[in-house]
């Protein structure tokens, strides 16, 4: 009797399996596409859905090319790529609810907070903030939001 459930119960699944299509995505919100920054690295760009938005890892950039300066210059020119993200998907800092920082030295910590601590409204959103090491260009930060969009 248990060896029949067992079968019964795999056969249902692989069924369900197959006979399952795939739901489409809403189109009520656009997909946000801006590329200001574009480069060799895709540096911006974000993903709305349900009223929240995504922004891609984003690194600081102006018109393709990475900028030069430090971790202060470096962060201050993410925050305002993302800030430019935001403002075209209908939000901006004041909705952010969390963000991701990726840094290529942990030792960055201090000097990137105090950037972000200026330039960011209160209260300010949920973070973490991680070593990764090497980004994958001449960059020393990449930061990645996710942001509510809100009613109108």
């Amino acid at each position: 009797m248990v060896r029949f459930m067992s079968i019964f119960t795999t056969l249902l699944v692989v069924l369900g399996l197959t006979s399952a299509k795939p739901v489409p995505k809403g189109t009520e919100q656009p997909v946000v596409t801006y590329l200001g920054t574009q480069g060799p690295i895709l540096s911006s760009g974000a993903w709305t859905s349900k009223g929240i938005v995504y922004t891609s890892g984003t690194v600081p950039s102006r018109n393709g090319s990475i900028i030069s300066g430090g971790i202060e210059e470096q962060t201050a020119q993410v925050l305002k790529n993302i800030g430019v993200v935001l403002e075209e998907a209908g939000t901006s800092w004041d909705y952010v609810m969390k963000t991701t920082v990726f840094l290529a030295n942990m030792s960055d910590y201090s000097a990137m907070n105090e950037v972000y601590g200026a330039m960011l409204p209160s209260p300010k959103p949920a973070r973490t903030a991680v070593e990764v090491g090497q980004l994958p260009g001449n960059f020393l930060i990449e930061i990645e939001a996710i942001a509510a969009i809100p009613d109108k």
